[in-house]
């Protein structure tokens, strides 16, 4: 079985024309039934025509494969301790933790560019503040980032139209609960060629669902990603320089009361060179709730469906259970500052 492959063409034609998704022409109805059955059944996607210049996608691989190729002393530069509470730059290979054990990868985090006067800045909001850029860039890495995050952050607008019109929803009604205001998160991964052993039970990323609302992500050419399928099986997600996955988290799954489920994944890099990849996170607003949708408007069938198909995590959360007055910042902080634990300030 291979992912779900889906055109995105007849949702950006549309925005082109400032037309809106409602329109609901036959080729409109047909890729929002596409994204919904993908969601349901696996949580997985790939989108093709999804409108980010082959130019920029390929300055973003050449850009950060140089970074990788930097020595240690040059990449510690910016490492993510220099950030503090911004939570923003370089960590070596191992230090990130996925369910308490080391990855075999190493990473570069990016946010939403801010200024030191910015209100959550002053506040002291965990996760924002300014990004941290190679010591020998002149600004064409940190346009280039900046210029990739903008672009994806218009299509996880998109895209979250369309999975509201999935839902028998508004177009807007993710925007709202946004406050148009969303948690944009920007990674770039590098997992180091390795010799695995089956004993060691070594992953570059162990088997985890992501914890926001979208993932979106460019692959390089040399696989490694596996998306556990609804039978238990794991399925490869070949390369395609035209596509990009797309996949839901923990937080769509909970708004949602399950009839969308996040799905597990996992990396391990067999190739013989180093791996990139490029996930990007569209996520709730910082200060939004954790109250799900209305379950009036949601179809009684799907929602008895979902109910029917939960399962134990993975990770032991009980979704269900969460605080709906808990905010998406809250939850995201409880959970992140667990990766890097030597990261986190007494009292945070």
């Amino acid at each position: 079985m291979n992912l779900p492959c889906i055109d995105l063409r007849p949702l950006r034609e549309a925005k082109q024309a400032s037309l809106s998704l409602e329109t609901s022409t036959l080729s409109i109805q047909s890729t929002v039934t596409q994204i919904q059955n993908a969601l349901q059944e696996i949580g997985f996607f790939t989108v093709i025509n999804h409108g980010i210049p082959d130019s920029l996608l390929q300055a973003l691989e050449q850009q950060s494969r140089h970074f990788f190729h930097q020595d240690e002393a040059t990449k510690q530069q910016i490492r993510m301790e220099n950030a503090g509470l911004a939570w923003r730059g370089y960590f070596s290979l191992g230090a990130e933790l996925t369910s308490g054990r080391p990855d075999q990868k190493a990473g570069l985090y990016f946010g939403t560019e801010l200024p030191p006067e910015h209100p959550e800045v002053q506040a002291e909001t965990p996760m924002h503040g300014a990004n941290q850029w190679p010591t020998y860039d002149t600004g064409e890495f940190r346009d280039t980032v900046l210029a990739y995050m903008d672009a994806m952050k218009d299509l996880g607008a998109l895209l979250m139209e369309a999975i509201a019109l999935g839902l028998g929803l508004p177009t807007h009604y993710f925007s709202q609960r946004f406050a148009d205001d969303p948690t944009c998160l920007f990674r770039v991964f590098y997992y180091p060629p390795h010799q695995w052993e089956d004993a060691a039970d070594e992953w570059g990323v162990r088997q985890h669902t992501d914890m926001g609302f979208l993932t979106l992500l460019k692959q390089d050419d040399c696989g490694g990603l596996q998306v556990k399928g609804r039978q238990n099986v794991w399925l490869d997600v070949p390369p395609n320089p035209e596509a990009l996955v797309v996949n839901i988290g923990d937080m769509l799954e909970l708004w949602t009361w399950g009839i969308l489920k996040a799905n597990l994944h996992r990396v391990k890099n067999q190739a013989q060179q180093g791996r990139l990849s490029f996930p990007f996170f569209y996520d709730p607003s910082w200060n939004s709730t954790l109250e799900r949708i209305d379950k009036s408007l949601l179809s009684p069938e799907r929602l008895a469906q979902a109910q029917s198909n939960a399962e134990d995590r993975w990770d032991g959360l009980e979704l269900n259970k969460l605080n709906a007055q808990t905010t998406y910042g809250e939850f995201v902080w409880n959970k992140i500052k667990h990766v890097f634990p030597q990261l986190v300030p007494p009292g945070k």
